[in-house]
C-alpha cells in the first residue's frame, strides 16, 4: 500500500488485492445507482467499498469499508456505472488487480 495523488489531486492510496480466487469485497454506487441512497458520502455516485472479507485479499491489501476506488488496474471508474466496476474488477485473466482509492483518514493526515 502507497499515498500519492490521485484523479484532480485527491489523496488516495495504491492498493494491490491478488486473487485466492475472489478478491474479498463488495462494491456499491456508480452513476447508474441513486447517489442518495450512498452511505458513505451524501449524492455522491462513486463506487464504494461496502464489505471487506475478514482475512480476505482484500483486507490483507489494505482495503477498508467506505473507500472510494477511483481506478481499477489504471482505468478511471471515477465516472463508471456500477456494471463497469464490476466487470474491470472480476476480469478472469487478471490475477492482482491494482486499486486507487480514496478515503476519510487520508485527508485527516497520513
Amino acid at each position: 500500500m502507497s499515498f500519492g495523488g490521485g484523479s484532480e489531486g485527491i489523496p488516495c492510496v495504491e492498493i494491490t488485492v491478488v486473487k485466492n480466487p475472489g478478491l474479498g469485497f463488495s462494491i456499491a454506487g456508480g452513476i447508474d445507482q441513486d447517489a442518495s441512497k450512498n452511505p458513505f458520502s451524501t449524492n455522491d455516485k462513486g463506487i464504494f467499498v461496502t464489505k471487506v472479507v475478514n482475512g480476505g485479499p482484500a483486507e490483507l491489501g489494505g482495503l477498508q469499508v467506505g473507500d472510494k476506488i477511483l481506478e481499477v488496474n489504471g482505468y478511471d471508474v471515477t465516472m463508471a456505472t456500477h456494471k463497469h466496476a464490476v466487470k474491470l474488477l472480476s476480469k478472469e485473466k487478471e490475477r492482482q488487480v491494482m486499486l486507487k482509492v480514496t478515503r476519510p483518514s487520508i485527508y485527516r493526515g497520513r
